[in-house]
This record gives structure tokens, sequence and C-alpha cells, in this order.
């Protein structure tokens, strides 16, 4: 029928066709959904999960600056922007890389309250840290954590209770700890970095994230300088963001910048703006499925 072939869903030409195989091949998710069956009475946009929009050169640079570490060193990343802008995406995009190497991801996000306990947030990622080892190097750093340690290593269980994961044998001597005990913030940083020593490594670096660092205070930056300053075993990669139109030129997370450099540690600065017309006429042509 020739009505058929004039249908306002024909391609007008091969070129275009082939345009949109090529579209196909270098995005199929964009294209390849079921919207038929959608509830037309409650239709909610289509935003695709995990898609980064017009962030291509910073997540070039992300990764470029945790290529960096391989050879056993640490690295400091700072992510700036308002909030909603893409910050914790564009560190996410990176774990999948990171644990593609060996290395382990561990997270922490500050919130109104967390000054009033500075130090919990960075203690329970590291806590978490220790349950991620993997089964056949638990028993390698083990060891190596009873080198370190020696009889102080019930000082790092009570620290690190998760700890106890890698040799539970170990546990009932190990913990007998004086009730009086207390660790101070410097035993804290100290203890911490001893332990990134044996843990981190070239095979298994680690990255820490902490979002939403306008919340934090000089307590528990203190400990990532200690950390990332080390000169010795050390080979983290540290990630931190923050709201830079909530935060003042007097912030504990600048003087943390300017230490680190003061120490050689290679330090990036970038700040995230919002997208480009081209960039979010993408995002609103994914969402509303419009082409």
């Amino acid at each position: 029928d020739g009505d058929q072939l004039h249908n306002h869903n024909a391609y007008e030409s091969l070129a275009a066709v082939g345009e949109d195989l090529h579209l196909l091949l270098l995005d199929p998710d964009r294209f390849l959904f079921d919207h038929h069956n959608q509830n037309t009475d409650n239709m909610k946009l289509l935003y695709r999960e995990g898609k980064l929009y017009g962030r291509h050169k910073e997540e070039t640079l992300i990764t470029e600056a945790f290529c960096r570490i391989s050879p056993g060193k640490s690295e400091a990343f700072f992510v700036s922007g308002f909030s909603g802008s893409g910050k914790s995406m564009l560190v996410n995009c990176l774990s999948d890389r990171v644990n593609s190497v060996g290395g382990y991801t561990i997270k922490h996000k500050f919130d109104a309250i967390s000054q009033e306990q500075p130090l919990s947030g960075v203690i329970s990622a590291f806590n978490k840290l220790c349950l991620m080892i993997k089964g056949g190097d638990r028993p390698v750093i083990a060891k190596k954590l009873m080198e370190e340690f020696g009889a102080g290593v019930g000082l790092l269980i009570r620290l690190l209770p998760n700890v106890s994961a890698l040799f539970p044998e170990l546990v009932s001597s190990a913990t007998k700890v004086e009730a009086g005990d207390v660790m101070n913030a410097r035993s804290v940083s100290f203890t911490l970095l001893r332990f990134v020593r044996v843990v981190s490594s070239p095979r298994h670096p680690i990255m820490l994230f902490l979002d939403d660092m306008q919340w934090a205070d000089s307590t528990a930056l203190d400990v990532i300088h200690t950390i990332l300053s080390d000169k010795l075993n050390s080979c983290m990669f540290f990630v931190g963001t923050y709201r830079d139109n909530e935060v003042q030129v007097d912030h504990d997370i600048f003087n943390l910048m300017r230490e680190l450099e003061m120490s050689h540690v290679h330090t990036t600065k970038l700040s995230l703006a919002g997208l480009d017309q081209s960039d979010l006429n993408t995002m609103i042509s994914d969402a509303l499925c419009v082409y």
C-alpha cells in the first residue's frame, strides 16, 4: 500500500537508518527498553541509573589520578560543587576500576552531627575494610599485622573490631587491654597508619571516599593527613567531596589541602559546574525516550 510507505515512523533514507544503528551499537541501553508495558496513568521519567552525563573529562582525570598510585604511593583528589552536581556519582564511577585491579573501596558520608563524634566515621570505614580482605589474603595479612603490632594488637582490635575476622584464634588473648586504656586522636591516627601500611599495596590499593566534607572537622582530617603523608608503604587514593557554597575560606578542608601539598602529596582539585546545553538535552532525551 502506497500510504504505508509514507508512514511518519518510516526512515527517509538509508543514511538515517545507518546513523541510528550506529548510535544503537555505541549505547544499546539508551534504546533497548520496554516502554509499551508502562502504565500511562502514572508514567515516570526514565533516568538511567548510574549514567553520568557531561563528565567525560572529569572521569578521565580522576581515573588517571587513581592510576598514578599504582607504583605504591598515595594521592589526594578533591571534588567541589553544589548539591546535586554529580560529585558522588563521579567518584562512584571509579569503583569498578578499583575492584578490577584488586583494590578496596571504603566510604563515609559526613552529616550535620558528625562533629559530635569526629573520628567515628573514618574508623567505621576502615573497620569495614577488614571484611573486604579476600580469603586467600587473610592469613598473610594476619601474620603481617601480628608482626607490626605485636603485643599491641589488642588496641588495634579495640579500634577495628572486624580485624578479629582475620585471626579469630588470637582474639581472646590479643584483646586483653587495660580498661583505663583510651586512645586519643594521635593514637588513632598512628594505629590506622600502621594498619594501612600492612593492608594496602600496589596489588591491593585502597580508595577512601569521604563525602560531604563540609561537615568534617579537623580531627578527622588530621587522620587523613597522617596516612597520606606517610613515606613508607601506604598505597591509598583519597577522594573528598564537599559543597563549595557551604564552606568558608578558613574551613579545615583547605588547611588539609595546604598541608598535603607541603608534605609533597600529589593533590588534585576539581570543581564541577552545571551541565552544558548539549549534555542537558541528552539527559532530557533519555528521560523522555525522545531522540
